[in-house]
């Protein structure tokens, strides 16, 4: 069975020649447990049945169906020739072995229940007829009240005509039947095969948290077939699962043999079997600390060897899997998010991925050429969101100067990212901590590092802006980095004192960059012991707190109130000291 240009036809060379490279694939066994091309630039994804998939997703015999003898009557609702839809029906029944072209039921991967929806092409294209939105509708109230994740397999196209207004309504029913799980901890993860279109991709397919399309899958709501008659050769090789990764659209492109794994680790972080209950720990912050001058933070916070937030992934997370876009309209590479694991506590990740510009005196000529987009702060505010729901702490790795300034920036939405960033951060209901790892500055380090913890590393700094745009405006000149650094107060150290940030971490030797290792094993052991400190504090208790504390940020505290004091004293007393020394060389003129 063949799929070619969205129809389905028995091929004699189907079960021994690639369709897309003309290989021998007769003797692969990864093509016949799968049924994926064995060579290596090919890598074609052949059409499977919903039952195929199906039972290459879950633990083997767990599959119990749903809703299976659902009927309706066809004569209320068919808009054709009754005789004729009643003929497609029994003969994509006697084809395919379905009674419709949804399958529904509960199921098991790698031990975890899920409710499971698969839609097959092979039934009138896998589209929507009021019997497929009627089992889909169940299924989620049966997920919502077991509380079971859901996977839904999407391989639909096109609408049932024949039950005409009656099938489109079928939309806005699966939609109100998803929305029962959109404000509860429970995951939706869709799966979208070759195709996914029409009306199963405008409704509750595209509605799930996490989104994977299997490689080459044509998808999105108009039919490929349709585009590629108004748009000529311009769709040969777009339209495709990989196309909507790069613009936002979904999160993972996954072959089909990973997919089981991948499926098991995203629901066992989102929703484990087992809460994870920190103690708290004794934590002694920031003693015996040795720092350095300004400048020398600086460069050390330049260093092109220091490790960037790619490098700190690897290195204190397992199982970690790197989500991708804004869901509007982008992908900005240079913010990383994902979910993973620190020391077994499941952690939504928001990372500022520096990149290596140029060398220059070992150091980086710092972030011009990875500039967070709109789409980046979007995409951070994505993440922030599925921390909530799924009750995840999320931690934030701050590394960046600026935002992209450009009028196509704007026209995306600068301002208004960022501000929605900053609000979210404030009034989210989850623990949030949040570590400058480099070089944090302007509205970009700000919105990344709000946090119930905000911490340094030793080297780092943190700025309104760069020292060299500093010097420039106060002092005339870029070049006088010396004389601008001590003045602005960019350090941990200075940081700290002002009540900026909450703890410094630790770096080993002169910096990061000499042991990237041991680097982030310092950060790792301050990460659990920052999160074991609000782990288990009330989370509406832990946004107030979280908002009251920037509420107060450089307040006039009692603390400043008495530097305040000390300062008037030191200048009244020049003052006095001043007009006595003017009354008496007064005095002594008069008399001569």
């Amino acid at each position: 069975m063949v799929y070619f240009e969205e129809t389905i036809f028995d091929s004699q060379e189907g079960d021994r020649i690639c369709f897309a490279c003309n290989k021998d694939i007769e003797q692969s066994s990864k093509f016949k447990i799968f049924k994926i091309c064995s060579e290596k630039n090919c890598n074609f994804h052949f059409h499977i049945s919903a039952k195929e998939r199906i039972k290459l997703i879950v633990d083997q015999g767990s599959f119990k169906e749903i809703n299976k003898n659902l009927t309706s009557s066809f004569e209320q609702i068919a808009q054709e020739e009754l005789e004729n839809y009643d003929e497609k029906i029994k003969s994509d029944q006697f084809r395919t072995g379905l009674d419709e072209a949804a399958i529904t039921g509960t199921a098991t991967v790698n031990g975890k229940q899920i409710t499971i929806i698969a839609l097959d092409f092979g039934f009138l294209g896998g589209s929507m007829g009021l019997i497929v939105g009627e089992k889909i509708a169940l299924a989620y109230e049966l997920a919502a009240k077991k509380q079971f994740p859901v996977i839904t397999i999407i391989n639909s196209g096109g609408n049932r005509i024949q039950e005409g207004v009656i099938s489109l309504m079928q939309i806005s029913k699966t939609v109100s039947a998803v929305n029962l799980l959109k404000n509860s901890n429970i995951p939706m993860i869709s799966i979208l095969c070759n195709p996914s279109t029409g009306q199963a991709m405008s409704s509750f397919a595209t509605l799930s948290d996490i989104i994977i399309g299997e490689p080459g899958a044509r998808i999105g709501y108009s039919s490929y077939r349709k585009l590629k008659n108004k748009n000529s050769d311009q769709l040969k090789d777009q339209y495709t699962s990989e196309d909507f990764l790069k613009r936002g659209f979904i999160d993972l492109v996954i072959n089909r043999e990973d997919l089981k794994y991948q499926i098991s680790t995203l629901i066992e972080i989102l929703k484990p079997k087992f809460s994870y209950k920190s103690k708290k720990l004794k934590i002694s912050k920031n003693k015996n600390l040795k720092f350095n001058d300004a400048l020398e933070s600086l460069k050390i916070s330049r260093n092109i060897d220091r490790p960037k937030s790619s490098i700190y992934i690897k290195n204190i997370f397992t199982d970690f899997i790197e989500l991708h876009g804004d869901r509007i309209s982008d992908d900005d590479d240079s913010v990383i998010i994902g979910l993973g694991k620190i020391l077994n506590e499941p952690f939504i990740l928001i990372a500022q991925e520096r990149k290596i510009v140029t060398k220059s005196n070992n150091n980086v000529s710092r972030n011009y050429n990875n500039k967070i987009m709109p789409s980046g702060f979007r995409k951070a505010n994505r993440a922030l969101k599925l921390a909530e729901k799924f009750k995840i702490p999320c931690l934030c790795l701050v590394d960046a100067v600026y935002p992209e300034l450009s009028l196509k920036s704007e026209y995306s939405g600068l301002a208004f990212s960022i501000s929605e960033l900053i609000s979210t951060k404030l009034n989210l209901e989850t623990p949030i901590l949040s570590v400058v790892i480099g070089e944090g500055g302007s509205e970009t380090a700000l919105a990344f590092s709000i946090a119930d913890s905000i911490m340094m590393q030793k080297n780092s700094i943190f700025t309104p802006l760069s020292p060299e745009e500093a010097a420039k405006i106060k002092l005339g000149d870029s070049r006088k980095i010396k004389e601008i650094s001590n003045i602005m107060k960019f350090t941990s150290e200075d940081c700290l004192n002002l009540g900026i940030i909450d703890r410094i971490i630790d770096e080993p030797n002169e910096g990061s960059h000499q042991n990237h290792l041991e680097s982030a094993k310092l950060l790792q052991e301050v990460i659990i012991e920052e999160l074991s400190l609000i782990r288990n504090v009330y989370p509406k208790t832990l946004a107030k707190r979280r908002s009251n504390k920037f509420r107060k940020m450089g307040d006039y505290s009692q603390k400043f109130k008495t530097d305040l004091k000390t300062e008037i004293n030191i200048w009244g007393s020049a003052f006095r000291a001043g007009v006595s020394t003017f009354r008496t060389s007064k005095s002594l003129s008069e008399e001569k």
